[in-house]
């Protein structure tokens, strides 16, 4: 007799679905809510489309910290994740000025709060990693942590607070002249790892992300933002030559890298068009970068979600506690759970047993 094949019961995927939650994926947040932002002009209802994908990634990323603390402790151990893993400060700034018409006071709250956390974050990463410093272990995602907090001024605008920005602004920019080179430094004498090579595609990000913020919180020198333009998209050609070999990696979460740096490129241009009187040649240039960050955040997202979603096949045993999954995946378990939540968690289990033999009964 074949042996009854058994699902996971939805509190079984809702945990490993969390459990599979990689930090980055607050940059897919980040990602996702700037490509709104992008595309607004266009159509209207893609900013709130796009928040509200990035507002629940973040809701899994906090869910993910909440439920399973000693994975995330373990992730921020390696100094990608640890850099990475402001994206998501970065994607509430953005959400913030989003929803900032519907909540003024709330999302005021929340900006504040993620640009501290960030600020706090970068204190944190110096002396964690920063402190016993090893050229191999720096990746582009430096970029994320010390230049990435930049988005803090282009959102400054929304909640009065320019002078703030202005000063954001010259740490992120002073901070990535610095590790422009340091980060070039160790490509040119270290190989990166298989996992880690989607992060290149960063680096047409601080520059763009520069000169945004150049624009939202000064009176803007034409000539300065022509320069910051054209070595922006100078980096940006060197990225799009070397991405083909990256797109036929395997899925890592290092695909976060696909999407904000291409958003960022792409939104900076158009500032820097509507500063040259939006001639035609840059609004087709504007076209073509704006359709091609769209595709690929949204390949990347797939990626994501595909990921994240996948069904695994789940032999119940007893309780929830024991759970025969395929290898390479054991163990996603309700044990890494607080004993309060896993009794919650195998009460209703039971409970819907019950009502299952109760329903055969009947």
């Amino acid at each position: 007799m074949n042996e009854q094949k058994t699902y996971p019961t939805p509190l079984q995927y809702l945990a490993t679905s969390v459990k599979r939650v990689p930090i980055p994926i607050g940059a897919l947040a980040l990602g996702l809510v700037a490509l709104g932002g992008l595309l607004r002009p266009y159509w209207e209802p893609a900013a709130w489309i796009f928040g509200a994908m990035a507002a629940i990634l973040l809701l899994m990323l906090v869910a993910k910290t909440v439920f399973f603390p000693r994975m995330v402790r373990h992730d921020l151990g390696n100094s990608i994740f640890a850099s990475v893993a402001v994206g998501a400060f970065m994607a509430a700034m953005q959400i913030a000025v989003l929803f900032a018409p519907l909540a003024p006071q709330a999302m005021f709250v929340l900006w504040v709060v993620a640009v501290a956390a960030h600020a706090l974050w970068i204190v944190w990463f110096t002396w964690s990693f920063i402190r016993k410093f090893d050229l191999s272990q720096v990746f582009p995602t430096y970029f994320v942590c010390y230049v990435g907090i930049i988005v803090a001024s282009i959102t400054s605008p929304t909640f009065g607070l320019e002078a703030l920005g202005r000063g954001i602004w010259w740490f992120g920019f002073v901070a990535y002249m610095v590790l422009l080179v340091v980060v070039t430094l160790r490509y040119a004498k270290h190989e990166a790892p298989q996992p880690a090579k989607p992060l290149l595609c960063i680096y047409t990000a601080p520059m763009s992300l520069s000169l945004a913020g150049y624009c939202a919180v000064f009176d803007p020198n034409v000539h300065v933002a022509v320069l910051m333009e054209a070595l922006a998209q100078a980096f940006f050609v060197f990225v799009l030559i070397k991405l083909p070999p990256m797109l036929k990696l395997p899925f890592y979460p290092s695909y976060a890298a696909f999407t904000f740096p291409f958003v960022i490129t792409a939104s900076a241009l158009s500032k820097t068009a509507t500063l040259l009187g939006n001639p035609m040649w840059m609004g087709v240039l504007l076209a073509a970068e704006t359709a091609f960050a769209t595709a690929i955040v949204l390949y990347a997202t797939a990626r994501y979600l595909v990921f994240l979603f996948k069904p695994e096949r789940v032999a119940m045993a007893n309780d929830l506690g024991n759970t025969a999954l395929p290898a390479g995946t054991r163990d996603v378990s309700m044990r890494v759970f607080s004993p309060r939540i896993r009794r919650a968690l195998l009460v209703a289990v039971r409970m819907r047993k019950m009502a299952r033999r109760l329903r055969a009964r009947g």
